[in-house]
């Protein structure tokens, strides 16, 4: 038993297509050698899926993310804007907690920008399509 990251884009026609984790894990590390030509210049919305499997076998989702990936004229990630995403995530994440009085806007800024550019939310038809590509 163990869990296991799958990945999905969907277009813009919103067609779904399966990626390999490991090609999606080298995109995002910046490897220069893997493109998706049709994706050129776009932002794509992909989906990961965190499935457990027994077996081989997929049991359930345990927890899906919903982000925006920035591909390049070429096809391969945009860095920089992907970057741009990154450092709004980290600037979201709230380290004065224990700390009552004080409001952090520039937190509070970053989070609703990397909510709006870098993330989205699926529609019942976008997560039947992700089910039924990862159980059937």
């Amino acid at each position: 038993m163990g869990i296991r990251p799958k990945v999905h884009f969907f277009d813009t026609s919103n067609n779904l297509k399966k990626i390999p984790y490991s090609k999606f894990d080298r995109l995002l590390a910046g490897d220069q050698k893997v493109c998706y030509q049709q994706y050129a210049s776009q932002r794509i919305k992909c989906a990961i899926s965190y499935v457990e499997i027994l077996n081989r076998q997929p049991i359930k989702i345990v927890h899906c993310d919903y982000i925006i990936i920035p591909f390049n004229e070429v096809g391969g990630l945009n860095i920089v804007e992907y970057q741009h995403g990154k450092a709004l995530m980290y600037q979201s994440i709230d380290l004065l907690s224990d700390l009552n009085n004080i409001i952090d806007l520039q937190r509070l800024k970053a989070q609703k920008q990397f909510s709006n550019d870098f993330t989205w939310q699926a529609n019942q038809q976008q997560i039947k399509a992700i089910v039924d590509q990862i159980f059937f």
